[in-house]
């Protein structure tokens, strides 16, 4: 697809060297999605990309600095293998890691450095970093991925339905509810993570927190989170590398989810919706709710649904790229979800949830419809309306396109970074 409109200012003529801190540094979910095209970004613009994450073996392109990458943790392995030892490990680094002090001051006395901007730091590399960036007077940006800073369980979710009783830091709710696995254990420290770095005011160093959706600002800002230190940047994605339109239409006709198979995104909601309709539906992502997914299809005996666990980036854009429409059923405060940003893109129209970030892309009866979260009779409605009118889907379709064309493009996100780096008395 030809990204001829999106209309790119020229490169910096003072390069920064522009630390970018993430849990990780390879592919991994949507975050990454955001931190690999926002590499991109600063890197077409001139500026130098420093890395700092955990050591992996999937690691991208690091520059030489994974030499500074902190030890990588495998919760799921420590969770496997319990013992105290175990125990106090985990709690110390996923709390307050002095590794990722230690190694970030080490590459700082080495490497010379003009603004850092974080992502998902928290359980990792969390946030003891603050400080020492702050000590050497760098400039601090994090963009909130998700709600981790206002509550525990990081999704508002507690045993599948909304829950918000952390409001006002009365995190020792998220113990009480059991909110985080199901596990007092888990939930418990997720608790204590959250009253430690208040305890240790870590926040405060951050010059400011960026944030994808209107939706995820007002939340913050409900909550009383550093309300001055706030600012809405939406995300940019890269559309260059899109599917091969060239490539031959598959004779079926089918409707498409991607995402993680997780209770929160209302894949069983989809499926309900669809009991006795003849519409197929291809289901892209591999997640903890698969044998749940597979036993409710045999139940409803639902030959038309095809689950096709994981696909390469290629694959997701093809499958993306013929299907009728998308779906993005989630029961959750999604953010500013990519999978609906590059259906967009595709021209496609696309049935979401009303709830979240969602609105902010689907404005409903233009550019999407919407329709209320958990409720599969509203969603059974939608779709079947979409399904059976050609004319709608190229409408929704087409008015997608060209509202996220411009509303994640690399020139208006750029912009919007120069503004917030001027504040901190920085030229972008």
């Amino acid at each position: 697809m030809s990204t001829d409109h999106i209309i790119e200012s020229p490169a910096s003529t003072n390069p920064l060297n522009i630390l970018m801190v993430s849990w990780v540094w390879f592919r991994m979910g949507g975050d990454w999605t955001y931190v690999d095209n926002l590499r991109q970004l600063y890197q077409q613009k001139g500026h130098n990309i420093i890395p700092f994450a955990m050591k992996s073996d999937k690691d991208w392109e690091s520059y030489g600095y994974d030499k500074y990458f902190v030890e990588y943790i495998d919760y799921k392995k420590l969770n496997e293998d319990k013992s105290i030892i175990n125990g106090v490990k985990a709690v110390s680094k996923s709390i307050y890691s002095k590794e990722a002090q230690r190694n970030l001051e080490r590459l700082l006395d080495e490497t010379k450095i003009d603004i850092a901007h974080l992502h998902n730091i928290n359980h990792y590399i969390t946030p003891s970093i603050l400080p020492v960036l702050k000590k050497r007077n760098i400039p601090i940006v994090w963009t909130l991925h998700d709600y981790t800073l206002i509550c525990p369980e990081n999704s508002f979710i507690s045993h599948g339905t909304i829950c918000e009783k952390c409001k006002g830091g009365k995190f020792v709710q998220c113990a009480i509810n059991k909110c985080k696995k199901d596990s007092f254990l888990a939930s418990s420290l997720a608790g204590l993570e959250n009253y430690v770095h208040r305890y240790m005011h870590l926040f405060k160093h951050v010059d400011y927190f960026l944030c994808p959706s209107e939706f995820l600002y007002k939340k913050f800002y409900e909550f009383n989170f550093f309300r001055d230190k706030l600012a809405v940047t939406n995300l940019c994605f890269n559309f260059e590398n899109t599917a091969d339109d060239s490539q031959p239409k598959p004779a079926e006709k089918y409707i498409l989810y991607i995402g993680r198979l997780e209770k929160i995104k209302g894949i069983i909601t989809l499926l309900k919706s669809l009991v006795g309709l003849n519409i197929p539906l291809k289901i892209l992502g591999k997640g903890e709710l698969q044998e749940e997914i597979e036993a409710f299809i045999r139940e409803h005996n639902m030959t038309t649904v095809e689950l096709l666990g994981h696909k390469n980036q290629e694959d997701v854009y093809n499958l993306i790229n013929h299907a009728e429409f998308t779906v993005c059923p989630s029961e959750w405060y999604e953010n500013y979800p990519f999978s609906i940003t590059e259906a967009m893109y595709f021209k496609k129209a696309i049935i979401g949830a009303n709830i979240g970030g969602i609105p902010e892309l689907l404005l409903n009866e233009k550019t999407g419809l919407l329709f209320e979260p958990f409720n599969d009779q509203d969603l059974r409605e939608k779709i079947v309306r979409l399904w059976n009118d050609d004319a709608l889907k190229k409408e929704l379709g087409q008015n997608a396109f060209d509202f996220i064309s411009h509303q994640v493009s690399y020139s208006r996100h750029y912009s919007i970074l120069k503004d917030i780096f001027k504040k901190v008395n920085l030229d972008l």
